[in-house]
């Protein structure tokens, strides 16, 4: 069973795929109807001798091709399928059906009870509502078939005998059980597939008003921090000329200036990309380099770490867009690598034609299962208590997924954790920005 939508989708969209799906499997049962009406027609009219009105069994049989066939190019539209649609769709099925029965003896046809097929799939496919009119639409034209109909005779004008009854009761009742049983197999599949995917887009809604909530608090933090900032700056620099005679304190406070000035131009990132996607007016940059860029700032961030880079593809590489979201994500990751693993970082950045794969390997004692089941899913961390709440690795996930991406985060088989991040390169090509 094929799946039209991605768990990214929004709920209601859930459902209007669910439809469609199940308008598609009504498409398939209606052809499959069609044949089996064109192969009875023609082996009851031609080899057991009983003569039909050929010309309006034609024409029911002709109009429901088309219909068909209109309908099936009907999903080329991209429009929503409404649970209405599917009721209609049924109603002509029955009617075409019952005009067939008219001309070929009414209830009397052993092929009467195929009316439980139509029953079935609107209790399969539509709301109660829906289903009791089908039903009651249903028993009325089986009533009135009771009473007027062609019957079937011979050629001789003799009427049709019990053993024809029976025989095609029992035909009937294989075709009927089995196709009842094929299609509500399928019909209950995407039922569950469509469940699934509501669960996972309510699963995201949720995340997203948490990542929504986290977005407002962090623009107004960034505003609070900088007047700190700014003063630790001041007083830096004052400490900078008042011990200018000793190397190893002038060393030290070297690498407190330079963290404060990375966490002033991470909070003008942040103020300045409020409202815009791209940063720096669209700067463009090749992979590898916006790799190491990304590296090199987690070196500034964390110089007592050995980060260690590597870069792989089919050289040129190709140039992207500078996104600061994507790259702060990616700052994050190797930053909860650098808290799980204080000694030494590797990140192995590869390419090809259409995805960017990014590897980040720590030293450190990997996940446990418990975690493992969780991460990503809400707000989780292994770090100690107090030291982490799991908010970066989740905004990084959201991130990436944003741009059709995915992190996947396990252990190695040797010792420590791995982040692979894959990202396709549609949406980061300088074309496709432009």
């Amino acid at each position: 069973m094929a799946r039209s939508m991605t768990a990214e989708l929004p709920a209601h969209y859930a459902l209007s795929a669910l439809a469609r799906d199940n308008l598609r499997q009504l498409v398939l049962l209606r052809a499959i109807a069609i044949t089996g009406q064109i192969v009875t027609v023609a082996f009851v009219n031609g080899v057991l001798d009983i003569p039909l009105p050929l010309l309006p069994l034609a024409l029911g049989i002709g109009f429901l091709a088309l219909f068909n066939l209109a309908t099936w190019l009907r999903f080329r539209l991209y429009q929503p399928v409404v649970d209405g649609e599917l009721f209609l769709q049924i109603l002509v099925d029955i009617a075409v059906f019952t005009v067939l029965l008219y001309f070929t003896g009414g209830a009397a046809n052993p092929f009467a009870s195929m009316y439980v097929l139509n029953l079935a799939v609107a209790a399969a496919m539509l709301p109660p509502a829906y289903t009791w009119n089908v039903a009651a639409i249903t028993a009325t034209c089986y009533v009135l078939l009771i009473f007027f109909n062609a019957p079937l005779m011979h050629a001789n004008g003799a009427p049709v005998g019990i053993w024809f009854q029976m025989t095609g009761m029992g035909i009937n009742f294989v075709m009927v059980s089995g196709l009842i049983v094929f299609f509500l197999v399928k019909i209950i599949a995407t039922l569950r597939d469509h469940e699934h995917m509501l669960a996972q887009a309510r699963e995201n809604d949720l995340n997203n008003e948490r990542i929504v909530q986290l977005g407002a608090f962090a623009a107004g933090a960034a505003h609070e921090l900088g007047t700190p900032l700014s003063t630790m700056a001041v007083v830096v620099k004052e400490l900078q000329g008042r011990w200018r005679k000793l190397p190893e304190l002038l060393s030290e406070l070297r690498v407190v200036s330079n963290q404060i000035e990375i966490c002033k131009a991470t909070l003008s990132n942040l103020l300045a990309s409020a409202g815009r996607t791209r940063m720096d007016g669209g700067g463009k940059a090749a992979l590898d380099e916006f790799l190491k860029a990304v590296v090199e700032n987690c070196r500034l961030m964390r110089p007592q770490i050995v980060v260690t880079c590597r870069c792989d593809g089919t050289p040129p590489a190709p140039e992207i867009v500078m996104d600061q979201s994507l790259r702060q994500a990616i700052t994050s990751l190797l930053n909860n690598a650098a808290d799980a693993s204080p000694e030494r970082v590797d990140i192995e950045g590869r390419w090809n034609e259409r995805e960017f794969y990014i590897r980040i390997s720590d030293q450190g004692r990997g996940i446990s299962p418990e975690a493992a089941d969780k991460i990503g899913k809400d707000f989780v961390t292994t770090k100690p208590p107090g030291q982490g709440h799991g908010v970066g690795f989740m905004l990084s996930s959201a991130v990436i997924a944003r741009f059709g991406g995915s992190v996947r985060l396990f252990n190695q088989p040797e010792c420590g954790a791995c982040t692979e991040v894959r990202l396709p390169l549609a949406p980061l090509r300088v074309s496709a920005c432009s």
